[in-house]
């Protein structure tokens, strides 16, 4: 019996293990590596991922709420872990029993962890987040010094980091670099062994000279580069599946799916893929999207549906059959490729994939 009949998803953890190895390559000696798992480890999985990635060459973990950190440490992961979106106050309980550590930008949240870590016996852990410039999250340079004294007189809580996070660090080194400076003046009255750290996967080995102790590397380690940006050198981890579960001909004139937006130009055989929308395929990719069958690319026609989608095969070299199986991203097609068609970011295209959609995590033969 097949386990996975429609669509899946394969993830590669040695792939996994070979993206952290390179990234860290070229980095200073005591570096220390944090794997953003957030938004369900990029759509991979963030316990299997989170758990694998711990024993296989990440120092840390570094997740957007406290949610995800309380599900990887209810499984067992017991490296540290960082929550890099604000925690609300209400959330300061749960962020200290968990022993996660938590971004702050006032004293507010500061007083929210003492609070709590005084009340359970415990130290709370936290990192300033600086805004050098996104404006999403932050205290501005001139209020870090305020900041770090309030948070050293605060009973019970322990200055772990200091970050700041960059705008555009693939495509913009000018305004990286003047974050960079904007940054490195806040660091002038830091504690020792305070980490550092202001690097993502884009800027991470930019950095590694830089003075910061910790990068937090994401989408590299999941082999879907920025830009395409050292893609040679990693491996995607993310595979996905759907098979062929329709096939039929069509005359010129004909059109496919809803709202008629694809007409044959000549006589077609259609195939239809049990994949759509509802599982996370992007419908901005209708009539614009690939798949790779048997190693030929063929288009999606027509509107994506909920729970389908067509493929065009008239142009298909031999034998195609029901049950066949269509690669919609992997090695043979890039996600970079797939965002940029949907006029969107290799981020979003693996992170919308639906919990529907059947994770296979295959195992190294040996280690890990």
């Amino acid at each position: 019996m097949q386990p996975y009949p429609r669509t899946w998803i394969e993830l590669n953890l040695e792939n996994l293990r070979h993206n952290l190895a390179v990234v860290k390559r070229d980095w200073r000696p005591g570096q220390l590596l944090a794997l953003v798992c957030k938004a369900d480890a990029y759509g991979h999985g963030l316990v299997p991922i989170g758990r694998f990635a711990a024993a296989n060459g990440a120092d840390w973990l570094a997740v957007a709420t406290v949610q995800e950190g309380v599900a990887l440490r209810d499984a067992g992961v017991d490296v540290p872990i960082m929550v890099m979106s604000p925690v609300l106050t209400i959330e300061a309980d749960q962020a200290v029993f968990y022993q996660l550590d938590v971004f702050v930008e006032s004293m507010q949240m500061v007083e929210a962890v003492s609070k709590a870590a005084v009340h359970q016996g415990r130290t709370g852990y936290v990192h300033i987040k600086v805004d050098t410039g996104l404006h999403r999250f932050g205290v501005p340079p001139d209020g870090v010094s305020a900041l770090l004294d309030g948070v050293t007189e605060a009973e019970g809580v322990e200055l772990r980091g200091i970050a700041q996070h960059y705008i555009d660090s693939l495509n913009d080194p000018e305004r990286t670099r003047q974050q960079t400076t904007d940054f490195v003046t806040c660091l002038q009255r830091l504690p020792e062994g305070v980490l550092v750290h202001a690097a993502n996967s884009a800027a991470a080995r930019e950095m590694s000279a830089s003075g910061t102790s910790l990068a937090r590397v994401g989408i590299h380690a999941y082999g879907l580069a920025p830009g395409g940006t050292f893609q040679s050198n990693l491996r995607p981890v993310m595979t996905w599946h759907a098979r062929i579960t329709s096939l039929r001909q069509i005359r010129a004139g004909e059109t496919v799916s809803y709202s008629s937006t694809w007409k044959a130009e000549r006589p077609s055989l259609i195939g239809t893929l049990g994949v759509g929308y509802g599982d996370g395929y992007p419908r901005s990719l209708s009539s614009k999207g690939i798949v790779w069958i048997q190693g030929q690319r063929c288009p999606v026609v027509g509107l994506v549906c909920m729970d389908q989608m067509m493929i065009d095969l008239t142009d298909f070299q031999g034998r195609v059959e029901i049950g066949d199986v269509a690669e919609l991203l992997g090695e043979n097609l890039l996600a970079t490729e797939l965002a940029q068609r949907a006029g969107t970011n290799t981020h979003e295209i693996v992170t919308r994939i639906m919990t529907r959609v059947s994770r296979r995590y295959l195992h190294p033969r040996s280690g890990g």
